[in-house]
């Protein structure tokens, strides 16, 4: 599920989860995890991108091992800055 607000993707994520944070590039896909109470976000690691599958897996990967409630993407929403 997609939320345009933070209040409404706060509400739907479960509780005392991590977030993941993504930043999503051309050429890598820079990874951050919160801690469970959602007040600290740490780098986790930097994905060279190769193919789509195998970028989803990886991050599939990751979702998995650390439990991850939601996931946050790092959109412009205007090309314009």
């Amino acid at each position: 599920m997609f939320y345009d607000t933070f209040e409404e993707f706060a509400v739907a994520a479960p509780g005392f989860t991590s977030l993941a944070g993504l930043d999503l590039g051309d050429k890598t896909v820079g990874v951050a995890i919160s801690d469970r109470m959602g007040t600290v976000a740490t780098p986790l690691e930097t994905i060279r991108r190769k193919k789509f599958t195998l970028d989803a897996e990886h991050l599939f990967e990751i979702v998995k091992k650390r439990e991850i409630g939601g996931l946050v993407l790092g959109l412009p929403r205007n090309m314009d800055g």
